[in-house]
């Protein structure tokens, strides 16, 4: 009797572990990653893209600091020529 119900046990476990093993992938499954792969590349061109004008804006507003400060140094080139000639 107690190997009646051991062996049943082992069958049941063996039955249930079997419908745990690895599954194949629908082709639906399948599309959808294809679909994510696309969107990753995607988003990945637009980021790259994105990153080039953060980089291009942060060049233009140095070179707008350098016109600015290059006219304040002007500037005060000329007024501390105005004060050497004693006006």
């Amino acid at each position: 009797m107690k190997k009646l119900v051991g062996l049943a046990v082992i069958g049941l476990v063996a039955v249930g572990l079997s419908g745990c093993g690895p599954k194949k992938a629908t082709r639906e499954t399948l599309s959808q990653i294809e679909e994510c792969k696309k969107a990753e590349e995607s988003a990945n061109q637009k980021l790259q893209q994105l990153q080039a004008q953060i980089d291009q804006l942060k060049g233009n507003n140095l070179d707008q600091q350098i016109t600015t400060l290059q006219q304040k140094r002007d500037s005060l080139k000329a007024y501390l020529d105005l004060l050497e000639k004693g006006y």
